[in-house]
């Protein structure tokens, strides 16, 4: 299984929006909750923050194969800090979790509104 293939081909639905009404606090802990639903295998509860783009794109069953597929780089062991920007518009928040054979970068879009316009999985990159 090429994990690395699988978290690229991963959709992330960003869209150009208004200026962002989300602290990076509000950024922060909504990217969080998303993640630690996901961990918990929680489908119902991430995909009810997703915009309506995103919740066209990215269903319940489509999550449960994400998290299979990450699963198979072993439990997390660790998540970083989270970093926030803004860009187009909205708050980004990318978190690299550690896991037993792998690291990832999530990369959490958060619209004007609070929901999730975007969810990504990559490989982490290393740090210069």
């Amino acid at each position: 299984m090429c994990i690395r293939a699988m978290l690229l081909a991963i959709v992330l639905c960003m869209t150009v929006g208004t200026a962002s009404a989300q602290s990076p606090a509000s950024a922060e802990a909504t990217a969080a909750r998303v993640l630690d639903h996901l961990d918990a295998g929680d489908y119902a509860a991430v995909t009810a923050t997703f915009d309506a783009r995103m919740s066209a794109a990215l269903d319940a069953d489509a999550l449960r194969a994400v998290r299979a597929q990450m699963e198979a780089a072993g439990p997390v062991t660790s998540r970083e800090a989270p970093r926030v920007s803004q860009q187009q518009g909205m708050m980004v928040v990318v978190t690299r979790i550690h896991r037993a054979q792998a690291s990832l970068d999530a990369t959490v879009a958060i619209d004007a509104d609070g929901r999730v316009a975007g969810l990504h999985f990559a490989p982490a990159v290393a740090s210069p």
